[in-house]
């Protein structure tokens, strides 16, 4: 939907945030630790942030250590083409995430309000509808721990948004509200995504 950047940042620099160390015996189990699988839907999405670098433990588990990065849209969407470059994780169609698969992402204690947003996409793609926030007062940040360890309290950004009133769209996960007009200008993290079918093209 929006005009991509190519993928001229250096690899290396991009990489800076993830764990390079694997050998060829525990690359498999790495890139089992690194990316997790939505059973539901079967995306497939990084643990960590764009500039945290997976950790992973002796049981099998692990944590996201150092700081995510924050970047404009263009900065993102540029970043994302150069994992798909270095095929990061033998994955080359990362992307960012839609706002309804992002907005899924949200963990609530008590669940989502009823209350809708309904979300303009531009004149080729019909509206969304997303639930608005919590419904109650909620732990922090608003996302599964397990699946997503140490995941910064920040605006994420989506791959959504109307080009016809040039506003974007994000996912706060420090208090699981949607960013409705968001300027492509802002910094906001990052966390790729890519659909099982395209995970080894």
């Amino acid at each position: 939907m929006f005009k991509q950047l190519a993928p001229v940042l250096a690899a290396a620099l991009l990489l800076s945030g993830c764990n390079k160390d694997s050998t060829p015996d525990t690359a498999s189990a790495q890139k089992a630790a690194e990316v997790v699988t939505d059973e539901a839907t079967g995306l497939q999405w990084l643990r960590c942030a764009l500039g945290q670098t997976w950790q992973a433990d002796e049981k099998g588990g692990g944590h996201c250590t150092g700081e995510a990065k924050q970047l404009n849209l263009m900065d993102a969407q540029a970043q994302v083409e150069a994992l798909n470059t270095a095929k990061y994780q033998g994955i080359s169609q990362w992307r960012l995430p839609t706002i309804v698969e992002l907005a899924a992402l949200r963990k609530c204690d008590h669940g989502l309000v009823d209350e809708a947003f309904e979300l303009d996409l531009g004149p080729d793609s019909a509206p969304v509808k997303v639930p608005r926030y919590c419904k109650q007062e909620t732990s922090i940040p608003t996302i599964d721990g397990t699946r997503f360890p140490d995941t910064p309290a920040l605006k994420f950004w989506s791959g959504s948004g109307s080009e016809t009133h040039q506003i974007f769209y994000a996912v706060d996960f420090s208090n699981a509200w949607i960013g409705l007009n968001e300027a492509a200008e802002e910094p906001h993290a990052v966390r790729p995504v890519a659909d099982k079918s395209k995970a080894s093209n």
